[in-house]
């Protein structure tokens, strides 16, 4: 049976309603799911219940409805192998204005405990409205059980999706950490060179990740879906960003002129004051998710 969202008002307060953490296979694996749940108790909230999940793909293509896989194929790609990976946690909540305080308990909780971008610890409805939406398809299963979180298109970027999903399947299967703890170190294996371009993200990135990841390969000329991924990912979160080996200072000059015209933050040897201070050193959050 469905539970819907509710709101109303006692006592003259904001208005109590309905709403709901879920937690994501990484943070049932971290064991994170009992302190964070005491957490909400102590924002003054309510728990009613709570439901282990083993979400689908239909559930997932569902919640994550904004996110088109023709257009981000990487990024739909990412989120399905993530949340498809072991068991979530819902817990269904109640209380005084519980959506606006569910949002920031899931930031603080994402602050705390780190994560790279599509694998960030829990989820939490924007509105009352979004809430019933989802509770329908997580709690009820009012999904189409035969949708698909994956592109429909031939190609994308000149790589084909059966490319595309090999490559995915191999970069999640080489990362130790792939399940939300970050790695030290995401740089695909690149030569040396005495002229490098280290390429970070900016502090508040609106650039998608997979056009990011498919810039990264093309300017460096590598046709490897697994090298793109890997190349977005040190962008985000290498502390020297992506490290891109160039035949001079002139080249390096143009790579940075190229790089900065995409949107990110570029320099070369003698140019280090083009870069982010902390660039690349702390988890930051997909501002789509």
């Amino acid at each position: 049976m469905l539970i819907t969202p509710d709101t109303h008002r006692r006592n003259g307060a904001g208005p109590t309603e309905r709403g709901f953490l879920l937690f994501k296979p990484d943070a049932l694996e971290r064991r994170l799911v009992k302190d964070c749940v005491a957490d909400i108790a102590q924002a003054g909230l309510r728990v009613l219940r709570q439901r282990t999940l083993r979400l689908t793909e239909a559930q997932i293509a569902a919640v994550w409805s904004g996110i088109d896989p023709d257009r981000r194929p990487l990024t739909a790609g990412l989120m399905r192998r993530y949340l498809s990976a072991g068991p979530s946690r819902l817990v269904l909540v109640e209380g005084t204005e519980a959506t606006t305080r569910l949002l920031a308990l899931k930031s603080t909780i994402r602050r705390r405990h780190g994560a790279v971008y599509y694998a960030n610890l829990v989820h939490s409805p924007d509105s009352a409205d979004e809430a019933r939406r989802e509770l329908a398809v997580l709690l009820d299963g009012r999904c189409d059980p035969h949708a698909l979180f994956r592109p429909t298109t031939a190609t994308w970027r000149g790589w084909n999706m059966e490319t595309i999903e090999a490559g995915l399947d191999s970069w999640w299967a080489s990362v130790p950490e792939q399940r939300g703890r970050q790695q030290t170190h995401w740089n695909p294996p690149l030569p040396a060179a005495g002229h490098p371009v280290h390429i970070h993200a900016k502090r508040h990135w609106a650039v998608a990740f997979d056009d990011m990841a498919g810039f990264l390969a093309e300017t460096a000329g590598v046709d490897d879906l697994e090298f793109a991924v890997r190349a977005g990912f040190a962008v985000l979160y290498d502390r020297d960003g992506f490290v891109l080996p160039t035949t001079s200072a002139k080249a390096a000059h143009e790579t940075c002129r190229a790089v900065r015209a995409f949107g990110l933050i570029a320099y070369g040897p003698g140019d280090t004051g083009q870069s982010d201070p902390g660039a690349g050193t702390a988890p930051r959050s997909d501002p789509r998710d």
